[in-house]
């Protein structure tokens, strides 16, 4: 079931919130257990037989996490149910995800070629198993504690993160499930949660489905097509990815703010970003979080033990020199970036996007500690500032041609289109023609200028973060409960639902 289809908006999400409050009289058991059982009835709606697959999945990491927490923390006991219940995560997510796309890849090098097939990918495999993942470590590690399975089932199937997240950790979301409060519907968490519900409609429904015909076209044929065609499908695939995502992220949050329930923000304008470094931390928020915490500093971490017992240095004085900058900075971040991109799918465009942007941060953190003095105050004047972030929506784009093609040589002839070796190709006169041109600028004007979301909407996060972004944010631009707010949050419901022809998947849903 998808948030943008009609099911979800008039059947599935009014009867879970009526029931949500019908039964929320009777205490938090009877709430949860609610939610829980409609999350598993929002996943049977895609495929039944996958239900299975993923209550198994909760089952296995429950009794692996009831078995870490009867043995003390960090003993050797713990690290092997740990490690038993990772594995167990990981040959799953392999199989389904890795297996075939293998076999088909070592198969088509023999002669004859043998086609060894394809299965089903169960939707949310990569997100509930990476959730489940942090959850065993977090465990093990003492940072979290011991779930019943009715809070488990909740934790991991809760239906507004399970397909395409947020990943999120025990630490910053169980605690507002367990701790003693109403389960009932809060009329001002109810009107908040629509809102930022109903504006990543719009940008789902209205702008990423509307601009990505211009995307498909040119994915769908990219040999020898002209410098101007290729741009304007390269940059319309970076508007759809960006406000697909970004709605996305919106419609989840907001449907967990409407059971007075708060998501870790997830996008946060990465097109703003003046460094590939600062795009990471704005783009799919919760998986540079886990990455940073699972992948990244354990072998960081390693690294610097194993130089400290060999009598090297490390910190600063080690990053200065090239065979420590090479190894304490440029081994992990390309480790982490590879894993990033195979994360994200088998073929081998993932794996050469991943380790593009392991380039483009090794680059990045080089400029840093090595590059002129004069480079980071001139990265602040605001002619610096425009550059940084040209040339990092530059790098980033680069990549995401990787990411959309259907295959590395698809990838390559995109690029040779890009840089005009098929020529510049007819320039648009007529209004039919620069109409794409005109909605990219204007799109390109809301990513770089308008506040986002978190900014209109800042001062119900309760986060402080946001706060001080609201802060520079003009008011005529910040949501309030009014009539104007109400009149154009309802115009853009309105609209969602003209052009929801039909229910079109959310582009992380292949995840």
């Amino acid at each position: 079931m998808l948030f943008n289809s009609l099911p979800f908006l008039f059947v599935f999400l009014p009867a879970v919130l009526v029931g949500f409050q019908l039964l929320g009289r009777f205490g938090r058991i009877a709430a949860i257990g609610w939610l829980a059982g409609a999350s598993l009835v929002f996943y049977a709606y895609w495929n039944k037989a996958f239900l299975l697959l993923l209550l198994g999945s909760i089952v296995f990491n429950f009794l692996c996490a009831r078995a870490i927490a009867r043995v003390s923390t960090g003993s050797s006991l713990g690290r092997s149910f740990l490690w038993a219940g990772v594995t167990g995560n990981l040959a799953l997510l392999c199989f389904y995800k890795y297996w075939f796309p293998l076999l088909n890849s070592l198969g088509s090098l023999t002669r004859p070629e043998h086609y060894f097939g394809t299965v089903m990918l169960p939707l949310g495999i990569s997100f509930f198993t990476l959730t489940q993942i942090a959850y065993l470590v977090d465990l093990q590690q003492g940072e979290a504690s011991p779930l019943g399975f009715l809070d488990h089932l909740f934790f991991v199937g809760f239906f507004p993160h399970l397909i395409a997240g947020p990943i999120l950790h025990h630490r910053e979301f169980m605690p507002q499930v367990t701790k003693v409060r109403k389960y009932r519907l809060n009329w001002e968490e109810l009107a908040v949660g629509s809102t930022w519900f109903v504006m990543g409609l719009f940008k789902k429904v209205v702008i990423a489905d509307q601009i990505a015909a211009s995307a498909d076209f040119l994915f769908a044929s990219p040999a020898g097509q002209p410098f101007l065609k290729v741009w304007c499908g390269v940059l319309s695939y970076a508007m759809q990815l960006y406000f697909d995502f970004s709605g996305y992220s919106d419609m989840a949050i907001g449907l967990a703010r409407m059971f007075s329930l708060r998501f870790p923000m997830n996008f946060n304008s990465p097109y703003k970003a003046k460094s590939i470094i600062e795009f990471w931390q704005r783009w799919h928020m919760t998986l540079t979080n886990f990455l940073m915490l699972y992948v990244y500093n354990p072998m960081a971490l390693a690294i610097n033990r194993q130089r400290i017992a060999t009598g090297q240095t490390i910190g600063r004085k080690a990053v200065v020199t090239s065979e420590g900058f090479l190894r304490i900075i440029c081994l992990p971040t390309l480790v982490t970036m590879v894993i990033a991109g195979i994360w994200h799918g088998a073929g081998r465009q993932f794996l050469a996007f991943g380790l593009l942007h392991g380039v483009f941060i090794c680059v990045n953190h080089a400029w840093r500690t090595f590059g002129p003095r004069w480079g980071a105050s001139f990265a602040n004047t605001r002619v610096g500032a425009a550059a940084s972030v040209l040339l990092t929506f530059v790098a980033v784009v680069s990549a995401q041609i990787f990411f959309r093609a259907d295959s590395v040589q698809d990838a390559f002839a995109v690029l040779r289109g890009a840089i005009g070796a098929n020529g510049i190709g007819q320039v648009p006169h007529a209004a039919s023609d620069l109409l794409p041109w005109a909605v990219l600028s204007l799109l390109f004007a809301v990513i770089w200028w308008a506040p986002n979301t978190q900014e209109i909407l800042g001062q119900f996060t309760g986060e402080e973060a946001t706060q001080t972004m609201r802060s520079s944010v003009s008011r005529l631009f910040l949501w309030r409960p009014t009539w104007s707010w109400s009149l154009l949050i309802g115009a853009s419901l309105f609209a969602s639902f003209m052009l929801m022809k039909s229910a079109s998947r959310f582009l992380y849903f292949q995840f």
